[in-house]
């Protein structure tokens, strides 16, 4: 038994603002759009390291529940230079919602939300 791939799935009725969220300010590329009568989708890739792993954003009518921020569950992304990422999301106008602070465990870390409210950590990991 084998896991082929894993993603994270984000339902919303801000299908525009959420792919450009994703592809223009954290800088994933997109892998795979479709658009057909009822059923628009995108899928994102954070990353080589992570392989098959994505971000699939689904645009979703009355279904979608905007503002329901699961309990307990974020986005935890790992990169290069934090404090880059911290600056550039700054200037870009996105709002940050947990300023840049260090871990006793030796990560460096901020967190921003997504358009519709999904809570996402950017961390460096500051031990040798």
């Amino acid at each position: 038994m084998n896991i082929l791939a894993m993603s994270v799935v984000r339902h919303t009725k801000n299908y525009e603002a959420m792919v450009n969220f994703y592809q223009e300010h954290l800088k994933m590329k997109r892998v795979e759009s479709w658009d057909e009568p009822g059923n628009r989708g995108t899928l994102l890739s954070p990353g080589e390291k992570l392989g098959a792993t994505v971000i699939e954003v689904i645009e979703l009518g009355d279904e979608a529940k905007i503002g329901v921020k699961p309990e307990n569950v974020v986005l935890s992304i790992e990169v290069e230079n934090v404090n880059s990422w911290h600056d550039e999301l700054v200037r870009k106008g996105i709002v940050i919602a947990r300023k840049l602070e260090d871990a006793p465990w030796g990560h460096r870390s901020f967190g921003i939300d997504d358009p519709d409210g999904f809570r996402i950590w950017f961390y460096q990991d500051m031990n040798d």
